[in-house]
């Protein structure tokens, strides 16, 4: 795969963990049951840090992808 492809793959996972800090939150803001505790804000903080990690990754592909490129230029 090249360097752009990959940043592609990241930046996808990156809009993945978003969507599951905004579920876990929703569920923590509105729980179906009591057992749920405060297990839907850890998984939020979880997800929020990994959606972080793809995004920082994401930039380092494209960073990667544009050195490759410029290499290939010239």
């Amino acid at each position: 795969m090249t360097w752009d492809a990959w940043s592609v793959a990241f930046t996808g996972l990156s809009l993945t963990c978003v969507t599951a800090v905004v579920l876990f939150l929703l569920v923590a803001i509105n729980p179906k049951d009591t057992a749920y505790g405060s297990t839907p804000l850890v998984y939020a903080a979880g997800s929020a840090v990994v959606a972080f990690a793809f995004n920082r990754a994401s930039a380092w592909a494209a960073r990667r992808g544009t050195v490759a490129g410029v290499k290939d230029a010239g």
